[in-house]
């Protein structure tokens, strides 16, 4: 599975932002959204780039304190009750 991902990149917080695209490859459809996250920051790290930084503590993002947007809602198309391990072929 390929996919594009656009990501608000900020140095900080009184930095100028843009949203930058990112494309993916090679994606299996299982994998979960915080997987294919961990799968962007490797490739990131490879070539020597930031890494996307984002916090979770249920490692699940069914807590919320991921604050990922997807498809302009938060935690995707299924609102809060959304879990981002649920799999790309969710989407």
């Amino acid at each position: 599975m390929k996919l594009t991902l656009k990501i608000w990149r900020q140095d900080n917080a009184k930095a100028k932002g843009k949203l930058v695209s990112y494309d993916l490859s090679d994606l299996s459809l299982d994998m979960s959204f915080l997987e294919m996250l961990d799968v962007l920051n490797e490739e990131l790290a490879v070539k020597g780039e930031r890494v996307v930084e984002f916090d979770h503590d249920c490692r699940e993002g069914i807590c919320g304190q991921c604050s990922l947007v997807i498809n302009g809602q938060a935690h995707g198309p299924e609102g809060p009750l959304y879990n981002l391990s649920n799999p790309l072929a969710f989407f």
